[in-house]
């Protein structure tokens, strides 16, 4: 995901504690992963060395395509491969050349450009589904530091999806995107604080991080929870916990990893 704006909900229910957020994002995803890992979803892997099967044709070009190529590098004021450029091509259709382009671009240390490979085998869209694949480039862009990598990665360890299911390593995850300000993965946090589960139960710290993605876009998933949680507190467990809000500080990758090391 861009940094997603538009979130694709599922229905929820009791029994996954409403953790909507780690699903919302794989509304028709999570349908199909299901029926590909019913039928032997492994079966869809590609060999690490293939290019990608696009399963979509290409737009058609009025240039060639090393000169679409300069042209998206021109505009995106880089002369080597990056996410941007990738994803430039992909706006336009390229979709073998945008997958190319993402691929040298993660060789080069681009940890957006294995999110966005690890988005794109995932979700299906242009190319066979191949969780192995999406798994691998998830890695890579978490473990470098991309919150939405990150933020994708602990949904698969959450829902066990290409892994053994872990919430313990999903929580690890959210908490690491949730640091970096991303609103989606607050949610989540909140969730598992709410409920200590992956975390250890602490209902301040819950009450803060849905208070954090009510005012960071994500109203309409977390201020019910939030007024929900609130119900559970004292005044005074309230007070603290929105000083903790407003206290809070965006995070980059190093400073959490140090801290974390």
């Amino acid at each position: 995901m861009i940094r997603r704006t538009e979130v694709k909900a599922v229905a929820l229910n009791r029994e996954r504690r409403e953790r909507g957020v780690r699903l919302l994002w794989v509304f028709g995803s999570a349908l199909t992963l299901a029926l590909a890992l019913l039928i032997g979803g492994r079966a869809l892997a590609q060999k690490a060395d293939e290019a990608p099967e696009i399963t979509v044709d290409m737009a058609p070009l009025d240039m060639p395509v090393d000169d679409v190529i300069e042209e998206v590098r021109e505009e995106a004021d880089s002369a080597v491969p990056t996410e941007e450029t990738g994803f430039r091509l992909y706006r336009r259709g390229l979709y073998k050349e945008a997958f190319k382009e993402w691929s040298k671009a993660v060789e080069s240390g681009d940890v957006g450009a294995a999110y966005r490979l690890g988005e794109e085998y995932f979700d299906a869209k242009v190319v066979k589904r191949d969780i192995e694949k999406a798994l691998k480039y998830y890695k890579i862009g978490a473990n470098g530091g991309d919150p939405r990598a990150q933020m994708d990665l602990g949904t698969l360890y959450d829902n066990g999806w290409g892994v053994e299911r872990d919430i313990a390593e999903a929580a690890k995850w959210y908490l690491a995107a949730a640091q970096q300000g991303m609103v989606e993965a607050q949610y989540n946090v909140a969730t598992l604080y709410e409920k200590g589960d992956g975390l250890e139960l602490d209902l301040e710290r819950a009450y803060m991080y849905y208070l954090l993605a009510v005012e960071g876009g994500f109203a309409q998933f977390a201020t019910t929870a939030l007024e929900n949680v609130s119900r559970m507190m004292s005044p005074t467990q309230i007070k603290e916990a929105t000083g903790m809000a407003r206290a809070f500080q965006i995070k980059n990758w190093e400073e959490i990893q140090a801290k974390d090391g």
